[in-house]
């Protein structure tokens, strides 16, 4: 009687009990070859990976003419000035489970948050989710406030190289971007167009502010942008997190001010959970001065005891 093969016989295959009897005088040359083949992976392969990776293009140096900007004194307004406003959705406002991420949660607080930015500010989304997923999250927080945006970007508004585009790199949020896509819409617009206040203002780093979760998206303009704590799973379920007033109570503060990149420079946001991540960053970040590339640490720091200076006009449109 023929006896039945062993896990050792056959290593890459697990074998169940059964009565070779009937088969042993069959040829068995193409079932071995058969069985020694490596284990074939029919599942789909991920488009996205789930490691974020650095871009193909390098990322530029952060701009001499920005930080000379960012270096000025701050100047206090009489009146308050309408900032425009950048929000990220996913980890900012949103969190949407990796396994299933049809499930959205909304950050506490947030209807408070967007009643204030609606009412003080403009208010635009810039995500690196593409389409599809930024109007889900939308439709679910923002409700009859999306017509109130006057732009909702995504992942196609980043210039991403097409290999780029279709696998999670490091999306970084260059708010040059912006002002130059509002400046081209202001040369194609009518008068009548001009006229609304979406295209009233010219925006710069005086008053445009970014609010994402990643030190990392912000930095090429790092004094216009407020780093949040990441809305993760752990802060969707516990249902306790304060971020969002937090931010109003400085944007309450921000709209005061002329130049909000040199008022930022003195006092940046503070995170609860981690006030010194954006000063990490720029201590990382190399810098052109002079012709030359050195790094925020080894700049000369500003006081952040700096008299701000009072002005008693408001910013002519």
């Amino acid at each position: 009687m023929s006896q039945q093969p062993s896990s050792t016989d056959f290593p890459n295959r697990s074998w169940r009990s059964r009565d070779f009897t009937r088969d042993s005088t069959r040829d068995t040359t193409k079932q071995n070859a058969y069985n020694q083949r490596p284990p074939r992976n029919d599942k789909p392969q991920r488009r996205w990976s789930l490691k974020t990776s650095m871009p193909s293009k390098p990322i530029r140096e952060i701009t001499p003419s920005y930080l000379t900007m960012a270096n000025r004194e701050p100047v206090t307004l009489a009146s308050p000035q309408k900032l425009l406003v950048v929000l990220d959705l996913n980890g900012t406002l949103f969190y949407r489970a990796k396994n299933n991420i049809r499930t959205v949660t909304t950050r506490p607080h947030l209807d408070d948050f967007l009643d204030f930015l609606f009412k003080n500010c403009r208010v635009m989304v810039w995500s690196s989710a593409q389409s599809v997923n930024v109007n889900k999250m939308l439709s679910h927080g923002f409700g009859d406030r999306i017509p109130l945006l006057d732009r909702v970007w995504a992942r196609d508004m980043f210039r991403l190289p097409e290999h780029d585009y279709v696998r999670k790199v490091l999306t970084v949020k260059d708010l040059e971007f912006i002002w130059e896509g509002i400046e081209e819409e202001r040369k194609k617009a009518s008068k009548e167009d001009l006229a609304q206040e979406k295209l009233a203002m010219v925006y710069d780093q005086t008053n445009t502010l970014l609010i994402d979760d990643s030190t990392a998206k912000i930095q090429l303009q790092p004094y216009n942008g407020l780093a949040l704590r990441e809305f993760d799973e752990t802060c969707a379920k516990s249902g306790t997190d304060d971020e969002l007033p937090k931010v109003i109570k400085y944007l309450e503060k921000l709209i005061y001010q002329k130049n909000i990149s040199a008022y930022m420079r003195l006092h940046p946001f503070k995170s609860q959970d981690d006030a010194s991540g954006l000063e990490d960053l720029l201590g990382d970040l190399k810098l052109s001065d002079k012709g030359s590339k050195t790094s925020a640490a080894n700049r000369k720091p500003e006081s952040s005891k700096a008299p701000i200076k009072v002005e008693s006009q408001t910013k002519k449109l």
